[in-house]
């Protein structure tokens, strides 16, 4: 009898860790064929109280595509009813749900990494303190992650920080990085752009900054991105046109003749922004429009791989 007590707590605990939670919402998202549900769905979530929440999102699971995922989403909504340390935890991954997303890709979906790095931040400890996440974090890059992958979550760190103080959005962040050519010049070039955001200088500072940056390593990425940079810095939005314009210097500068390239490969370069082509069955670069065309882009990528 003991033994089975144990074993039910066991699967209980398996199915409402941080990795299972965060599978659980992954699965959802991709159960919609339209993002703004999913959007919607965790702003209600967000907003709603536990008791009542099963309600008031059950329209979102009448467009899911997977049925099983409505009673998954009541039993864990249950066990968060008598669980607060589930339902802080809960909570804490769907506030997140966007980064992790950015961050599964960039640990190129791998099931004991991402556990790692959940594990590393502690989602399922609310109490514990900024420098107990920092450590672990820091643990989890140095020991569990090769050079190549611990730069590309650089690249995912510096582009939330990014996205957070001068609310640059991904099209933008991975127009950027495409343009530069290189994860850390393009992440010190993040950097420049929030340090000088702080004190506030004037933006020909900042362009001096940054230019001197760039031409010491690759000053042929210069004129294409300082324009960039000032459509950017406008204020006025850049349409599909521009984007157009940019994403086809893009392709020539960095696809000409590798149409062959292995898929990782090229999405390093776009910044996940590639798509395999379905009538020719070769790699193409097409301008990042909205982020639900991004997602779909993404998962294309890691489909093919």
């Amino acid at each position: 009898m003991k033994n089975m007590r144990n074993n039910k707590k066991k699967i209980v605990d398996q199915t409402t860790t941080p990795y299972a939670i965060y599978g659980f919402f992954r699965s959802f998202r991709e159960s919609l064929s339209d993002e703004n549900d999913f959007s919607d769905f965790i702003s209600t979530l967000t907003i709603t109280p536990m008791k009542a929440v099963v309600e008031n999102v059950l329209p979102f699971f009448h467009r899911s595509s997977d049925p099983n995922l409505l009673t998954q989403f009541q039993i864990m909504i249950r066990q968060a009813e008598q669980n607060s340390a589930l339902e802080s935890t809960l909570m804490r991954v769907c506030d997140a749900i966007d980064m992790l997303e950015k961050v599964e890709v960039a640990l190129r979906h791998d099931k004991r990494l991402m556990d790692g790095y959940l594990k590393a931040m502690q989602f399922d400890n609310a109490s514990a303190s900024h420098q107990q996440v920092w450590n672990g974090l820091q643990k989890f890059l140095n020991e569990e992650c090769d050079p190549i992958t611990k730069r590309r979550m650089e690249r995912v760190f510096a582009e939330q920080k990014a996205s957070d103080e001068l609310g640059l959005n991904d099209d933008v962040l991975a127009t950027a990085h495409a343009l530069v050519g290189d994860d850390s010049l393009y992440i010190e070039i993040l950097e420049t752009l929030q340090l000088n955001n702080r004190q506030n200088l004037p933006w020909e500072t900042v362009i001096m900054r940054i230019q001197r940056i760039i031409e010491e390593k690759k000053p042929k990425a210069w004129p294409m991105l300082r324009m960039f940079l000032d459509d950017v810095h406008s204020g006025c939005g850049i349409d599909d046109q521009q984007y157009n314009f940019y994403w086809e210097y893009i392709d020539s500068q960095y696809f000409d003749g590798e149409e062959e390239s292995d898929v990782y490969s090229i999405e390093e370069k776009l910044g996940n922004m590639s798509l395999v082509s379905e009538n020719e069955g070769v790699n193409v670069v097409e301008p990042p429009q909205t982020q639900e065309a991004q997602r779909k882009q993404q998962r294309e990528v890691i489909q093919y791989s």
